[in-house]
């Protein structure tokens, strides 16, 4: 049976029982990593607390189950579970418990799976094993968020099927899936497209279904250039920084177009100040970004900040905040942060970013040029120039009406300019 906290948690410090020797050299080695890891008093206090209450009742000799800190925690008290997780793991007094180690991603998937038909459901966890990299052909699989952000946009579709009677997906046909993509416009609509078809070929390729068919089907792009942003919106944007971190995300993206993903993805060591450059690593390839004077002044701006406030922090990752700091699992920030950093200014991330590349696509004309500065494809590079120089592109061979592809994540676009060619870079000052 799992322990009931709850009339624990109510005591008062002095009614909690004596702390042995160990435990108390527990807690003086917990405000020694508080102090050199510059915790906030928040998290501080609730994690004092939680090994507090802990070590008095199970002592400080033997391992603490990991179950007994989840007990603890679900009292909803002022405890912190996953700090004092993490500070006992370290030290070699946790006894850690598989069902708390599953990736929460994973049990949401599971959770919602089980409210669908089961021969949907057993469809869709052979779909996931093979995006996993589980299926009878070897990959590198794909992680559970990412996943879970595919299930995200099928989940409707998957509904409005089954609310019409649809109880396997071997039923779905070629009409089906156009008139799922129809249902959106834009950049939706091209998401539906691409999980829809990643969906279908693992099925096909697993044997469960016998015709694959989104097989030849490509989504109609958009084909009306997305309007710039106002020069008028884009003044002052770095005005409504708080703070060092807002300062630096909002260059990298405004200046560099870096995505959520490539910012959350960057490492310490990635930053070169000595030598002004940054390099930026996505799916195996390696871009680098020559800093220009206001980038260099907002990263080493930044860097100075990091080390200030967690100066024995061993997170790996370049942009770190209070809770990833002090992560032993070495994670990187949730891209929430970064609408944060971007919603007083009325913009989106996305936004900013593409407006960014077609600006510059206006301003050279060159396809080769858009790749070396911004890091991306050539056949995405080629549709910001078939977007700003229609007429340079009219005679090349096209697809047949209503195949063309959009540019990834597009639907936004035209604004803040690089380093170089663009006029609008100063306008964020």
């Amino acid at each position: 049976m799992r322990r009931d906290w709850r009339a624990v948690v109510k005591l008062g410090r002095q009614d909690l029982p004596a702390l042995t020797d160990s435990a108390e050299r527990l807690l003086a080695d917990l405000d020694i990593v508080i102090k050199e890891q510059g915790w906030t008093k928040d998290p501080a206090t609730k994690t004092r607390r939680a090994l507090r209450i802990l070590v008095s009742w199970l002592g400080a000799d033997a391992p603490v189950l990991e179950s007994d800190i989840q007990a603890l925690v679900e009292t909803r008290y002022r405890v912190s579970g996953r700090r004092v997780t993490q500070f006992l793991e370290a030290r070699g007094l946790l006894t850690p418990d598989p069902e708390f180690r599953r990736d929460t991603h994973q049990m949401r998937l599971e959770e919602e799976l089980a409210a669908l038909p089961e021969p949907i459901a057993q469809e869709l966890r052979t779909w996931i094993k093979v995006v996993r990299g589980e299926g009878t052909r070897e990959h590198a699989g794909r992680s559970y968020r990412s996943i879970f952000r595919y299930f995200h946009v099928l989940k409707p579709i998957i509904q409005g099927w089954i609310a019409d009677g649809v109880e396997s997906l071997r039923e779905i046909g070629r009409d089906d899936i156009e008139m799922a993509i129809a249902s959106r416009r834009g950049t939706p609509a091209r998401y539906i497209h691409i999980v829809l078809r990643n969906v279908f070929r693992a099925l096909r390729q697993e044997r469960v279904i016998f015709r694959d068919p989104t097989r030849g089907l490509v989504y109609a792009g958009i084909k009306t250039i997305p309007p710039s942003v106002p020069s008028d919106r884009l003044a002052g944007i770095l005005s409504h920084a708080k703070d060092d971190f807002q300062r630096f995300v909002m260059v990298l993206v405004c200046v560099h177009a870096l995505s959520g993903t490539d910012i959350r993805r960057l490492l310490l060591t990635d930053l070169d100040l000595s030598r002004e450059r940054l390099v930026v690593r996505c799916y195996g390839k390696r871009h680098i970004i020559y800093l220009d004077g206001l980038t260099y002044c907002c990263a080493s701006a930044w860097i100075r900040e990091r080390h200030r406030r967690w100066p024995a922090t061993t997170n790996p990752h370049l942009l770190i905040n209070r809770w990833t700091a002090v992560d032993t699992a070495h994670t990187s920030i949730g891209t929430n942060t970064f609408s944060a950093v971007f919603r007083p200014t009325g913009l989106k991330m996305p936004t900013l970013r593409q407006d960014q590349i077609l600006d510059e696509a206006f301003e050279v004309e060159d396809p080769l040029h858009l790749m070396r500065l911004f890091g991306i494809a050539p056949h995405t590079a080629m549709r910001y120039i078939t977007a700003a120089h229609p007429e340079r592109t009219s005679k090349l061979p096209v697809n047949p009406p209503g195949l063309l592809g959009p540019v990834r994540g597009q639907g936004v676009a035209s604004g803040v300019g690089p380093v170089t060619g663009s006029n609008k870079s100063c306008l964020i000052m």
